[in-house]
């Protein structure tokens, strides 16, 4: 089995940025059973600007805010207290931690998403070597952040073919309101092949990017990529090792079906390129149908935007230009506007090469 296991800020560090050194101990205990277990185990944890915060007020008796160039720092500063932490922890059970800092930038071509991927292989098959993950801010390019840590480790797991997310945090799970509001309800089991997705609260955490908004955003690609996601709190009693016996804790939410490497990889990815097409209402409609299986044509094409080369991720849009999909163009962008709207000409991007984002379709 393969899982992925994600930490947030909030779930391993007080507001201070003080260890929760008992919380921490614990899930590097369960980490380490895993791994006796035969499980592969990849982690992913928030902490760096938060560690970094602590530190920086204890030795330097200052303290930071919170424009990108100061919290640079504080993720500099921060990451290998975190790691320091992370690998006395491990040591004492004869493991060693493998810090891995990655940026959105090195996921958007195919190569370095196969170098990643050829890395977290070579490691997951140690069982005395645990990988663990943080996105690099300290140099990682504002606008194209990972919305969170929550973005990076749903990235992980399809690229790792995990069986499942388990997202650790400070709430216990989703709920249909404010967490805080008596009258809210944990909602134990979203399968969204039966009852769709449930709206949920936009709170968040003081010290995190992201909430549950995000969180369920991406238990939605997961479930469509074929990954089972938990999202539960860092509280329950071994919480990881109740979510793998299961034990009904926090929220599961159920896959629909599984996707190939090559889509999950078109799936997670930003086009690096500017080209957009526009599909006709007619082809919209039998993609939204979902009855047959099929490429796009130049026939069913309106419009080209911007430009492409062969290979090149691009984005799909209907024709009131809601992005529906990602795929990867066949040809250039200039061939493509010499054959728009005809009959009998090559597909632009190949179904084998294509993903839908199928929450899109009737928003």
């Amino acid at each position: 089995m393969k899982i992925v296991i994600k930490v947030g800020t909030q779930a391993i560090l007080d507001k201070d940025g003080t260890v929760l050194e008992e919380t921490m101990q614990d899930l590097v205990k369960q980490i380490a059973k895993l791994q006796r277990d035969g499980i592969q185990v990849i982690l992913v944890s928030s902490g760096a600007v938060g560690s970094g915060r602590k530190v920086a007020k204890d030795i330097l008796d200052k303290e930071y805010g919170s424009t990108t160039a100061e919290k640079q720092l504080l993720a500099s500063i921060g990451q290998h207290e975190l790691l320091h932490t992370y690998s006395i922890m491990f040591k004492k059970y004869g493991i060693l931690a493998a810090q891995i800092l990655l940026t959105k930038q090195e996921f958007n071509t195919r190569q370095h998403y196969l170098n990643i991927s050829r890395l977290l292989k070579e490691v997951t098959q140690q069982n005395n070597i645990v990988p663990i993950i943080n996105e690099n801010d300290s140099v990682a390019i504002e606008e194209l952040m990972f919305t969170d840590n929550d973005e990076l480790s749903g990235l992980i797991a399809s690229q790792f073919n995990a069986d499942k997310l388990i997202i650790l945090t400070s709430v216990k799970g989703v709920y249909n309101g404010n967490p805080e509001d008596p009258n809210s309800k944990l909602i134990s089991i979203i399968d969204p092949a039966q009852n769709g997705w449930p709206e949920v609260s936009t709170t968040k955490s003081k010290h995190g990017r992201g909430g549950m908004i995000t969180k369920l955003g991406i238990a939605k690609r997961m479930s469509d990529l074929g990954i089972t996601t938990h999202i539960c709190s860092i509280q329950e009693e071994q919480a990881i090792l109740a979510v793998l016996s299961n034990k009904q804790i926090g929220t599961t939410i159920l896959p629909t079906k599984k996707k190939s490497n090559i889509k999950r990889w078109i799936a997670f990815n930003t086009p690096v390129s500017s080209g957009i097409i526009y599909i006709n209402d007619c082809l919209f409609k039998i993609i939204q149908d979902n009855q047959r299986i099929l490429s796009i044509l130049p026939v069913g094409i309106e419009k080209v935007s911007g430009e492409f080369k062969k290979g090149d991720l691009i984005e799909i849009c209907n024709s009131k230009g809601k992005k529906i999909g990602v795929g990867i163009a066949r040809y250039h962008s200039e061939k493509l506007k010499e054959f728009i709207g005809q009959k009998g000409k090559p597909e632009i991007v190949h179904y084998d090469q294509l993903h839908f984002n199928v929450s899109q379709f009737y928003e």
